[in-house]
């Protein structure tokens, strides 16, 4: 679950984003998953759901590194986009075996708090071959989600 106030709005970089209702200051631990609130959700258990529960679960969750499954998170945390220069990402910390998030910088009140592709293993399917082959060029951020 989120760890700092958050709220939803358009995002310039798709859809719906997460936004930082407050200041957050620079190493600030923004997310860990939380038992009984965050879902994992098996590859069999996924494999029981109906395409559009697995599809809508795909799109909203996450892959963990070394895990089976997939992560929902409860929260705003499912509205993270991608995005090259990102202000928050994985940091040394991690919460019943789950990486936790941290504020790479100073992240103004009303900024939209991104997540680097790069530490998404599930960028590729989220943004498709050539958003993701565009976004791993040399040329400057792009976008996408990382729920």
């Amino acid at each position: 679950m989120m760890l700092v106030p958050t709220y939803l709005d358009k995002s310039p970089i798709h859809g719906i984003g997460i936004f930082a209702a407050e200041f957050i200051t620079r190493g600030t631990r923004v997310w860990e998953f939380t038992h009984n609130a965050d879902q994992v959700f098996s590859e069999s258990a996924l494999a029981g759901l109906t395409p559009l529960q697995r599809q809508t679960i795909l799109f909203y969750g996450y892959i963990e590194p070394g895990r089976d499954g997939v992560v929902l998170c409860c929260d705003n945390a499912r509205h993270f986009n991608l995005l090259r220069d990102a202000n928050c990402g994985a940091g040394n910390h991690s919460s019943q075996g789950y990486i936790s998030t941290f504020a790479l910088r100073d992240i103004a009140a009303a900024e939209e708090l991104t997540y680097p592709f790069e530490e998404d293993v599930d960028a590729r399917r989220k943004l498709g071959d050539a958003e993701f082959l565009r976004q791993t060029a040399d040329e400057p951020a792009g976008s996408e989600r990382k729920d």
